[in-house]
């Protein structure tokens, strides 16, 4: 148990209370069981400023801290909306920085009161800066440390140590100096930035308690332990006043005990990494086979033997005798080991020097024979390798029989040859040499090629139909040949053996075999076409007539009938005359048909020619609905057929679309309602609109007030196939008149934005009247209100009555709010300001409403020395002289203790502000009250 001591002279890591060394004279407190050194050995931990007399703990250049010590603080998380930061390092795998040293040599060395290299544990600071980095919280205690110094500073991605952890510091009261390492977090300034320096912070302690062997243990609610906040060292031990760092962590949402459990995650994962296992050099997949050689001595392992993981299985001597199947090869530095399966079962790892290995890979070596089944052999097995085992045995060689086999590996296993054969691609496996012979049963196929012929049967009595060509590899008989006297047999495939040569043929579409070219009649051959360049037309007669893949009439290759190209113009590329019939192969523009008598097909067309066919623009009527009708393409042209009388449409407004014109008249071809219907006769139409109607113009107009709602058109017709959009959209705007027509009386005008074309639309919903205000002057300035007169006012996206001015709010919301000035227009009614709050802009609104406190015209010169107060520097500083956090640049605290120059100054609602600057930066407004003229 250890007792607490407190002290006249108290001190902390970066503050001190200094009185005389003589007056250490106070008992020791009941919380400690250790006895405090004597005044002369303890002196050793008072820092020499405070031993001096020049450093205090108010005076002593540094801050950490409060000088309160925190009576009650939560140890739960503080409700601030940040995350757990525990779990936020773990989700985001954090790194932690690699451990630098930047050793100061002019630091003061003593022992711990235990002696060198012996602290007690490690205490916990925080730099309470805000403003501070890690290199200038160095830079300040290397120059100061006679007041303070600690070991090592962290922030979000630096660790330091500025001096030997095995010696003492001045950093938190002689009782702690005595004792601990003491380390130094930066402030962060984002959430981010302060879980990484805390990730780093925790790796750090564990490392320290780790390299000192020293338990994680919290002293923070005890007093006992080897993890100390500085407020528990204030708390516990005295010899300071320090709370920290407990309420920064607790600005974060953090708190000492989730600090201390992520402390002990660190140390645990350091301690778990000197867990010390023979290193595997290497593990791979091996293709093997052993049997036990020495069984005494050696045991199975579920891992190689002292690698991570492994344990006992059984002694080696349990699989004496058996065949044991290697699976995977590892080294580690006692010796090569091998995992190995029995029957189909991986049993574990064993010592290669206690197997004999009578099979390995390294036996095998290339080979190119041919082989086939010997007739006795066909339920001899094959295997996954050349070993007889049933837990490689693939199947027996019974499948391959007649099979024409090819080696490409062979081994000697054990005395017994073995081969590993292929059926084509198709790999098999390996068999005993003593399974296959090399002798071949078939006949050799000279050439297997595909043929395009037609026969019939000539000599069915002794012949027949094979699987293959008689007396190949697989040949099978199928049915004697007479089977298929009379039909059309369309040959496949055509083949040579020894014998003969053989086609392959199908009859209505299904393959049935091989037989002997002798015993057929081929009355179709493709060497019988010819090329030929000629254009027909299916006759009118013969549309239902078939055409074929082939020029012979077979249901197997019939792929359609004429009438799908009933008046089509359609070449003729090759002809063939088949059993005295004369055939066509035929194309329609580029698309293929096939084959057909050249009876079906005739040389003159029956169609009118298209002289021209082109887009136009217009708009008709029905004018002669009797006799005319509606084609899909103009009438008696290629391709057209009826789609309805024209009186369907008598009334209606027909979109034209394209002009073509035939031998007979000229077509139109309309729309309705955005539907392509087909091509008219123009002589039955009235054409009330062309775009020969049109004329240039150059006029300016805008939208009627009370015509918004009206349409405007691709073209100058009310249709809804063309109708575009609403003039609403165009509101307020200025509109150029490029074009206009006068159809069926009506006049219209083709409308643009300055950028965007829009279209058309009648005149008369248009005005030359603009509806707007103009603006005399837009310009920035500088400035700050308040609301003085609400009622009767608003705020809007640009001055009222000028052009696409929008309401935003009654200026009523606004009221006692500072208003920053951005812009001021003039216009004909009065003039206007654009302001904002917090950084957002709002909108104009009339100068009159407003009561402007701050303008430009307020600031005058001045030439002036002044020093920030010292109680001043969390006082802000800004871009002009009003409170305002849209304004605010930062706080004076940046330069204290420098000398300021004031080159303007301005009196803001009876407030007096300066304008400041270093001797070579801008800083900006303050309050007088703010500086002094003494430093």
């Amino acid at each position: 148990m250890k007792k607490l001591v407190k002290s006249a002279v108290v001190f902390t890591s970066l503050a001190f209370i200094g009185v005389s060394a003589t007056m250490i004279t106070e008992k020791a407190s009941a919380a400690s069981t250790e006895t405090v050194q004597s005044v002369d050995d303890q002196s050793i931990y008072i820092p020499q400023g405070v031993r001096d007399g020049t450093a205090t703990e108010e005076h002593d250049g540094f801050e950490d801290g409060t000088n309160s010590v925190l009576k009650s603080v939560p140890l739960l998380r503080a409700t601030t909306g940040y995350p757990d930061v525990n779990s936020y390092i773990k989700s985001n795998k954090f790194s932690t920085a690699s451990i630098e040293k930047q050793l100061k040599s002019q630091f003061p060395k003593f022992n711990y009161r235990n002696g060198y290299g012996k602290p007690e544990g490690v205490v916990i600071h925080e730099t309470a800066n805000n403003s501070s980095t890690i290199e200038g919280e160095i830079s300040y205690m290397s120059k100061n440390y006679n007041n303070a110094f600690v070991h090592s500073f962290v922030d979000k991605s630096r660790i330091i140590q500025i001096h030997p952890t095995e010696n003492g510091v001045w950093g938190a009261g002689q009782y702690a100096n005595a004792r601990f390492i003491q380390v130094e977090l930066v402030r962060s300034k984002t959430f981010d930035e302060f879980a990484r320096s805390i990730n780093n912070y925790a790796y750090y302690a564990a490392y320290l308690l780790d390299q000192y062997n020293l338990p994680v243990d919290s002293a923070h609610s005890d007093g006992k332990g080897t993890v100390w906040s500085h407020d528990a060292v204030t708390r516990y031990l005295g010899g300071t006043t320090h709370t920290d760092p407990v309420s920064y962590f607790n600005q974060w949402g953090y708190n000492f005990n989730s600090f201390v459990t992520l402390i002990n995650e660190k140390y645990k994962a350091i301690q778990a990494s000197k867990v010390t296992y023979d290193k595997i050099e290497y593990d791979k997949g091996v293709t093997a086979y052993a049997r036990v050689k020495t069984a005494p001595g050696n045991a199975v392992w579920t891992r190689p033997y002292k690698t991570e993981g492994a344990k006992l299985v059984n002694p080696l001597s349990v699989y004496q005798g058996k065949n044991m199947r290697i699976l995977r090869e590892a080294k580690t530095p006692i010796t090569t080991w091998y995992q190995f399966s029995i029957d189909g079962k991986t049993i574990g790892w064993v010592d290669t020097r206690a197997l004999n290995t009578f099979y390995k890979q390294s036996m095998e070596t290339p080979a190119n024979l041919t082989r086939y089944v010997a007739s006795n052999k066909t339920g001899e097995a094959y295997y996954k390798v050349p070993v007889a085992d049933a837990d490689v045995k693939w199947g027996t060689i019974g499948t391959y029989k007649s099979e024409k086999l090819t080696v490409d590996k062979q081994a000697t296993v054990e005395g017994q040859l073995w081969y590993r054969v292929k059926a084509g691609s198709t790999f098999i496996g390996w068999t005993k040499a003593s399974n296959l012979t090399a002798t071949s049963p078939f006949d050799k196929i000279e050439y297997d090629k595909v043929v395009t012929a037609y026969a019939r049967v000539k000599t069915a009595p002794y012949n027949a139909v094979w699987t293959r060509p008689y007396k190949t590899e697989g040949s099978k008989p199928v049915n004697p040949l007479s089977v298929y006297q009379g039909k059309n047999m369309r040959i496949l495939r055509e083949a040579k053996t020894p014998i003969t040569t053989w086609y392959q043929f199908s009859i209505d579409g299904k393959t049935i075999g091989w037989v002997d070219t002798r015993a057929l009649d081929t009355f179709y051959k493709q060497s019988m076409e010819t090329p030929v360049n000629l254009t027909r037309y299916v006759a009118s007669n013969k549309t239902g007539e078939a055409y074929y893949k082939v020029p012979v009439v077979d249901a197997d290759v019939k792929w359609g009938t004429l009438s799908t190209y009933k008046s089509e113009k359609l070449t003729v590329d090759k002809q063939a005359t088949v059993e005295g019939q004369l055939w066509y192969r035929v194309k329609a523009g580029s698309t293929f048909i096939g084959w057909t008598k050249a009876s079906n097909l005739t040389a003159t067309s029956p169609f009118d020619k298209i002289e021209y066919d082109k887009g136009v623009t217009a708009y008709a009527r029905v004018k002669t609905a009797p006799g005319n009708a509606v084609w899909t393409k103009p009438y008696r042209t290629e391709g057209s057929k009826p789609v309805n009388q024209l009186s369907v449409y008598q009334g209606k407004n027909m979109r034209i679309l394209r002009e073509a014109k035939t031998v007979i008249t000229t077509w139109y071809q309309f729309s309705i309602d955005g539907k392509v219907i087909g091509w008219v006769d123009t002589r039955a139409l009235d054409t009330f609109y062309k775009q020969s109607m049109e004329k240039d113009t150059n006029l300016t107009r805008y939208v009627a007030s009370n015509k918004t709602g009206e349409a405007y058109y691709k073209i100058p017709v009310v249709d809804a196939d063309v109708r575009w959009g609403t003039l609403a959209a165009y509101k307020d705007q200025k509109l150029t008149v490029d074009k206009e027509a006068t159809v069926e009386g009506q006049l219209w005008y083709r409308v643009r934005t300055s950028t965007t074309f829009i279209g058309w639309t009648k005149a008369s919903n248009l005005t030359t009247t603009t509806p707007y205000d103009k603006i005399e002057y837009d310009k920035g300035v500088t400035a700050y209100a308040r609301v003085k007169t609400a009622p009767g006012n608003a705020v809007w996206t640009k001055p009222y009555r000028t052009e696409g001015s929008k309401p935003v709010n009654q200026l009523s919301v606004y009221q006692g709010k500072n208003m920053r000035i951005l812009r001021e227009a003039k216009t004909v009614i009065t003039t206007w300001y654009q302001f904002s709050i917090d950084g957002k802009v709002i909108g104009w609104v009339d100068t009159r409403a407003l009561d402007t406190f701050y303008k430009q015209s307020m600031e005058t010169p001045a030439n002036l020395t002044r020093y920030v107060i010292a109680n001043k520097v969390n006082e802000a500083y800004y871009k002009v002289p009003v409170v305002d956090a849209d304004v605010r640049w930062g706080t004076l605290a940046a330069y204290k203790g420098q000398r300021l120059t004031v080159d303007r100054q301005a009196t803001v609602e009876g407030q007096l502000w300066y304008r400041i600057r270093t001797s070579s930066t801008f800083i900006g407004w303050t309050k007088a009250s703010n500086l002094s003229a003494t430093k």
